[in-house]
C-alpha cells in the first residue's frame, strides 16, 4: 500500500512537470489537424459552400447569442451553454493569471480534457493491475467521474498557482509604482502620461506590473469613465495594494484633491507595510530553521564531537 501511494505521488509529480510540454504538443497536433481539415473542406466546396462557411465563421467569432463559443468543438459549446457561471469563473481565473490571448479559454478547456484523460488512463491501469474488489462495471463510471472532477481541479489549482505568483510580483512592485507616481505627478505630467512613463520604467524590473499599467493606459485613452478603468485594473490583479492605489487615484480625480499629497501618504504606508512584512519574516526565521538544524546540522556536530571519543573507546576495549 505504501509503494502504491509513493508511485501515485511520483506519477502526479511527473504529470505536473510534463503538463506544459504535452499541452503544447497536443495543441499543435490538434491545430494542424483542424487546419488540414479546413483546407480540404475549402478546396472541395463550391461558392454556396464558401458563403455558408463564412457565416459559420462569423458565428464562431462570437456573434452568436448563446454565449462563449469554441469553434467546431460542440462539446465545449454545450458546456458553455449549460454552465455560464463556470465559464465566467474560468475567464476570471485566466484574467488573473495574465492569459488574455484569443483562444485562452479554449486552450484552458483542452487542458482540462487532457488532464481528465490522463487521470482516467492512470486510474484504469491501476484498476487492471491491482486486485480491486469492486466490479468492473461499477468502478469504470466512478473512475470517469473522478477523472473529470480531478482534471478540473488540477488545472484550476495550477492556474491559481500561476495567478498567485503574478499577484506576488505585482504586490512587490507597488511601492516603486507609488514613488514613481509621486515624481510624475509633481513634475506636471497628467495621469495617462504618468502611467505610460511608469510602465516603460518598470519594464525591466517588474514586467508583470508594467503590462498591467500599459493596458490601463490604453483603457484610459479609450474609455471615458476612469472608475471603470480602475475597476478593470483591480479585477485583473486581485491585489489589495492595487485596489488602494486605484481608489486613491479615483477619489483624487473625483473630488479634485491633491494627487501628490495622497500618493505621498500612500507611499509612506506601503513602505511601512513592506518593512513590517520583512520584520515578520525575520522573526519567523528561527522557528523555520529549527527543523533543518535538527535534521542536517545537529547530526554532523554530534559526529564531529563524539566521533573521536567513540573511536578511542572502541580501540581501548578492542585492545583488551
Amino acid at each position: 500500500m505504501t509503494a502504491d501511494i509513493i508511485c501515485f505521488f511520483v506519477a502526479l509529480l511527473v504529470f505536473y512537470k510534463t503538463l506544459p510540454y504535452s499541452r503544447r504538443l497536443t495543441l499543435t497536433m490538434i491545430s494542424d489537424f483542424i487546419m488540414a481539415k479546413r483546407m480540404r473542406r475549402t478546396s472541395s466546396s463550391n461558392v454556396s459552400g464558401r458563403v455558408k462557411n463564412v457565416e459559420e465563421e462569423k458565428e464562431d467569432a462570437g456573434l452568436s447569442v448563446r454565449g462563449p463559443t469554441f469553434g467546431a468543438n460542440e462539446l465545449f459549446n454545450f458546456i458553455a451553454e449549460k454552465n455560464k457561471g463556470l465559464i465566467e469563473e474560468m475567464q476570471q481565473l485566466l484574467q488573473k493569471a495574465g492569459i488574455r490571448h484569443k483562444n485562452a479559454l479554449l486552450d484552458f478547456m483542452k487542458q482540462k480534457a487532457i488532464a481528465s484523460i490522463a487521470l482516467f488512463i492512470f486510474a484504469l491501469l491501476y484498476l487492471v493491475t491491482e486486485n480491486i474488489s469492486l466490479p468492473f462495471g461499477i468502478s469504470v463510471p466512478i473512475i470517469m467521474i473522478g477523472s473529470v472532477v480531478g482534471g478540473h481541479m488540477l488545472t484550476n489549482m495550477y492556474m491559481r498557482q500561476t495567478a498567485n505568483k503574478r499577484k506576488d510580483a505585482i504586490e512587490h512592485g507597488v511601492p516603486d509604482l507609488v514613488d514613481l507616481m509621486v515624481i510624475c505627478s509633481e513634475s506636471g505630467l497628467d495621469l495617462n502620461r504618468s502611467i505610460r512613463r511608469i510602465a516603460r520604467e518598470l519594464r525591466t524590473s517588474n514586467p508583470v506590473l508594467a503590462d498591467e499599467l500599459s493596458l490601463t493606459s490604453i483603457e484610459l485613452e479609450m474609455i471615458p469613465d476612469h472608475k471603470l478603468v480602475f475597476q478593470n485594473l483591480e479585477d485583473r490583479t486581485d491585489c489589495m495594494e492595487i485596489k488602494t492605489f486605484s481608489k486613491t487615484l479615483s477619489q483624487s480625480i473625483e473630488y479634485g484633491s491633491s494627487l501628490s499629497v495622497s500618493l505621498r501618504d500612500l507611499a509612506l504606508e506601503s513602505r511601512q507595510k513592506r518593512m513590517i512584512n520583512a520584520e515578520t519574516k525575520a522573526a519567523q526565521a528561527p522557528a523555520l530553521l529549527t527543523l533543518p538544524m535538527m535534521l542536517f546540522i545537529m547530526p554532523c556536530l554530534f559526529i564531529v564531537m563524539l566521533g573521536p571519543l567513540i573511536i578511542s573507546v572502541v580501540r581501548d576495549f578492542g585492545g583488551k
